[in-house]
Order: structure tokens, then C-alpha cells, then sequence
């Protein structure tokens, strides 16, 4: 007569064996220990699979499976619903397989799972907003095809308990949720690198993280300041702070020398200008970018953060090049960190870019001399320049404008008026 305990595992195997789908299936099961019902071998001893016995009651209960580990097993399929029937579940690997298809609420819905690992699984689908475990402490889900927003839940058990979080390389939109964020006390690491996330940093919800010490936000299309509030008086502790190849501007907040144990810090291919707060420079910042220049070389230790106004480098971090052309060269290449060539470009250069930008719809209405060169800048319609023939202002209201507002826009030194509102 079978007992409760082998009733309980056979429910079990079956909901493991889900994961065996089609031939190629069947393919990876058979050169695994166990992974079929006729087998022989009890399912405790299949090949990634662990069990404990359960405490329920004084004396303990059946053997049930606590852990699942099968990276890189050539597995090929969807993650399916039946999982959620683990509930005992505690640790869930499946990285580095082709599961395809989303992230099945059944399984968010598992109330012990503390490890959930499905990293580059070529999983699609929004990510699941609410996980009932109140123990989950590491979400691993980067290199995948997910969509949706980040967590802009009000309550979920999960965020508690939550103290990674890898996300990155995946496809979410919209903005960071900064009360949730602010809900998420233990979290340790964030990381959201390349995706196409936007808005402004919540620098005074993620500064009000105690634990906070790796945070990610690199390849997005974040704008507005680096906030000054990330960097708290006594809850400073970020060890690395990665916020490259974004949209933000402004200057780097001189509280970030509250940083005092930040060790990889990076801020290129921004629109940040300024200098650098000195005090936020060392040889322990980003030490790896002179690993290998000679004893001799000069340094200056904050080229590793990001090359000042004026100059240029492959990465926009030392090694440097600095511009040829003193004051004018700077004004033209003001950002930091910039990357690539320096940027020479006239005012009828920026101008041009900004007609080709803007004409994705077709011709502007009323408007014809932006496209002839031989018109001197400063009579072209909607422009207005000083007694310098510096480009001041540029108002086409009403002129039927459609595309977008090129970067080079930020050449032009001396605007102080832009308007081409409908």
C-alpha cells in the first residue's frame, strides 16, 4: 500500500518530469541518472535533483525536493506550470538552457523558493511583478529576452527578502519605481545594465538602501542629474557604481566622495560636464586601467573615472587625448568621458543635423532656406544670433516639426532660446 511519503514524491515526479518535452526531451533525460519513472532509481538520487525531509509535524514528514540543479544540461522547452507543484522548492537552477516562452506565475507563486537562477535561458515575456516567497534573497534572470517594467508592485512578499537582483541584457521599459524601491531594505545588488529603461535615477530611494553596495544601471537611456542623494550621509556604502552610456547630464555631485569604499565607478558616453570632484579620485578607483602603464607615466586618477572636458578616448577613460584647439576645442568636446574622435563641428554642421532629424516627416511648413547652403546661418528662418554671429536662439513654433532632437544640438555653446513647440 504506497505511503503518504512515496504518494507525495510520486506527485513530485510527475511535475519534474514535465520538464521532459518532446524528443528533445527525452534526448537529455536518457543521458542523465534517473529522469524516468522506470528507471529504478528513487527520484532523491536523480541527477540534480535534492531532497530534505520535511518538518511538518513533531517527528518530521516525507522527503520532499528542496533543490533543483540543472545548468547547462542542454534542456529545450518551456518552463512549465506543473513546477509550481514543488512547494517545498527552495533553490531552482536552470541556467545557461533554451527554455523558452515567459516566466510561469506558478512558479513566482512557490512560498520557499530563496534561489531562483534563470540566466540566459532565452526566456520572452514581462517580468513577473509579485514573488510569494518571503525567503527569495537571489533573482538571477539576465541575458534573456524579458520585457515589462521593473517591480512597480506596492507589496510583494519577495521584496523583504530580496538581496540580488541580475537583470540585466534584457528588454524592460519604462521607469524605476522609486517607492518600491524604497520597499526593498536587504537588497545588495541591483543590476539593470543594458536594457531600455528611461527616466530619472530614484537617487533618494536607492540612497536610502543601507545594504546597497553594487548598483548596475550602465546601456539604458536614463537623463536628468546623477542625484546628489544617492550618496547619503551614513549609508554611503556603494562599492560599485556603473552608470555609462546613458542620457544624463549636469555635473557629478560633490557628495559621491561620501563614497569612501567605491572601487569601479564609471560615468562615460553621458552628457555630464564639469570636472570631477578631486577628492573622489585615487589609485584604488578603477586601479585595472593602469595596471599596465609604465612607473613613469603620469596619472591623473580621475581619467579612470572619465576623461575631462576637451579630450576624447576609445572608451572615454584613460588614456586620454586632449583636443587640439585650447578654449574652442573644449567648448566643442564639454562632456565627460566623451568617446571616439573629437568633435569639430561648425554651426551650420549642428544646424544641418538638426534639419535632417527633423524632417523624418517631410518638409517643415514654411520653412525652405535650412537646406540651402550658400544662406548665411544667422538669416535663416528661426534663427537669431548675437553681435558675434553666435547661434542665441532657435524658434520654429508651429512649423510642423516630426523626429527627434539630435545630440549635436548641445554644440551650439551660446543658445540660450529653443522653441519649436506645436
Amino acid at each position: 500500500m504506497p505511503t503518504a511519503s512515496s504518494s507525495y514524491l510520486h506527485e513530485e515526479q510527475n511535475a519534474l518530469l514535465s520538464l521532459v518535452q518532446d524528443a528533445e526531451g527525452k534526448a537529455w533525460s536518457a543521458s542523465l541518472k534517473g529522469w524516468s519513472p522506470n528507471s529504478g532509481v528513487p527520484t532523491c538520487d536523480w541527477e540534480g535533483v535534492t531532497c530534505r525531509i520535511s518538518m511538518d509535524g513533531d517527528a518530521g514528514g516525507p522527503a520532499v525536493v528542496a533543490e533543483l540543479d540543472l545548468p547547462a544540461k542542454e534542456l529545450s522547452g518551456t518552463i512549465p506550470t506543473e513546477l509550481g507543484l514543488l512547494t517545498e522548492l527552495e533553490h531552482l537552477t536552470l541556467k545557461n538552457n533554451i527554455m523558452r516562452g515567459s516566466i510561469p506565475q506558478e512558479l513566482a507563486n512557490l512560498k520557499k523558493l530563496v534561489t531562483l537562477d534563470l540566466t540566459e535561458c532565452f526566456l520572452t515575456g514581462t517580468l513577473p511583478q509579485r514573488f510569494e516567497s518571503s525567503q527569495l534573497t537571489t533573482l538571477l534572470l539576465a541575458n534573456n529576452a524579458i520585457s515589462g517594467r521593473f517591480f512597480e508592485t506596492d507589496e510583494s512578499p519577495h521584496l523583504h527578502s530580496i538581496r540580488e537582483v541580475r537583470l540585466e541584457n534584457n528588454l524592460l521599459t519604462g521607469t524605476l519605481h522609486g517607492p518600491t524601491l524604497a520597499r526593498i531594505p536587504n537588497l545588495e545588488t541591483l543590476s539593470l545594465s543594458s536594457n531600455d529603461l528611461s527616466g530619472l535615477v530614484p537617487g533618494e530611494e536607492l540612497g536610502s538602501l543601507p545594504a546597497l553596495r553594487y548598483l548596475y544601471l550602465d546601456s539604458n537611456h536614463f537623463v536628468g542629474p546623477l542625484p546628489g542623494q544617492l550618496a547619503q550621509v551614513g549609508r554611503s556604502q556603494i562599492l560599485e557604481l556603473w552608470v555609462q552610456d546613458n542620457a544624463l547630464s549636469g555635473t557629478v555631485p560633490a557628495s559621491y566622495v561620501r563614497f569612501d569604499k567605491l572601487h569601479d565607478f564609471f560615468i562615460d558616453g553621458n552628457k555630464l560636464t564639469g570636472a570631477l570632484p578631486p577628492e573622489l579620485c585615487g589609485p584604488e578607483i578603477n586601479s585595472d586601467f593602469f595596471t599596465e602603464a609604465p612607473p613613469e607615466a603620469e596619472r591623473n586618477y580621475c581619467d579612470s573615472i572619465a576623461c575631462p572636458a576637451g579630450s576624447v578616448a576609445f572608451e572615454g577613460v584613460y588614456p586620454c587625448e586632449k583636443c587640439p584647439g585650447g578654449e574652442a576645442a573644449r567648448l566643442k568636446n564639454r562632456y565627460l568621458g566623451q568617446t571616439g574622435r573629437c568633435s569639430n563641428y561648425t554651426q551650420r554642421d549642428v544646424l544641418k543635423a538638426f534639419h535632417d532629424a527633423t524632417t523624418k516627416g517631410g518638409p517643415w511648413s514654411g520653412v525652405s532656406d535650412w537646406s540651402d547652403e550658400l544662406k548665411p546661418v544667422c538669416d535663416m528662418t528661426g534663427i537669431t544670433c548675437d553681435a558675434h554671429g553666435n547661434v542665441v536662439g532657435i524658434s520654429l513654433k508651429n512649423r510642423r516639426l516630426e523626429g527627434h532632437i539630435p545630440d549635436e544640438i548641445g554644440f551650439l555653446s551660446f543658445l540660450e532660446s529653443f522653441d519649436v513647440s506645436d
